[in-house]
């Protein structure tokens, strides 16, 4: 038997981080870090048998963590609780992600295969 866990996942229908320094280095312009807004993860938990919890605000939040902790302590319940948020970009976790990058090598036509 696996031992029970309870996982939160932060959804924001985005990939932050890659959005942010896109965002920051390219004029504000970016692509590719869209999440889909159809992918619900708690459904996906529910799927897979374990419990899953979707919330939206920290009332909620406060209630499904209690009883996601409850369910693993006295029940051995695995739950997954998906925070929904807004899409605020906020500040980069790390120092060295806001250095723009470095061209490495330059691609030319050349380098295409026809």
């Amino acid at each position: 038997d696996w031992p029970a866990v309870t996982m939160v996942v932060f959804r924001n229908y985005q990939w932050g981080a890659e959005k942010r320094n896109t965002t920051l280095w390219y004029s504000d312009n970016f692509v590719g870090t869209e999440l889909n807004a159809g992918v619900e993860y708690a459904e996906v938990a529910k799927a897979c048998g374990l419990k899953g919890v979707k919330v939206s605000t920290p009332a909620e939040l406060e209630q499904a963590l209690v009883g996601a902790i409850e369910g693993q302590m006295q029940r051995n319940e695995t739950t997954l609780v998906e925070v929904v948020l807004n899409q605020e970009l906020g500040e980069p976790f790390r120092r060295d992600a806001m250095t723009a990058p470095n061209r490495v090598a330059g691609i030319s036509m050349e380098d295409m295969r026809g």
